[in-house]
């Protein structure tokens, strides 16, 4: 099973949250806040709903396409 930690990043239903408090017993819930235009958006889930960022926990070479503006900057394939 799969935890979370208060200050957590995590996807809730396509959105990022952050946990904000986790419950002690099962069934295992999470407070998620999120920031929104109109204010602050809160939420419980259970852990099984929530899924951990992907983007900060694997690898992904995004940088690949950046292209350097130094005329003598080595290319890099």
């Amino acid at each position: 099973m799969v935890s979370f930690t208060v200050g957590e990043e995590v996807l809730y239903q396509g959105e990022r949250y952050v946990v904000s408090t986790a419950s002690p017993r099962p069934p295992y819930q999470y407070r998620l806040l999120a920031t929104t235009e109109e204010g602050v958006k809160v939420q419980w889930a259970l852990a099984a709903d929530l899924t951990k960022m992907e983007r900060y926990t694997r690898p992904l070479d995004d940088t690949r396409s950046i292209k350097s503006s130094a005329p003598t900057a080595p290319r890099r394939r």
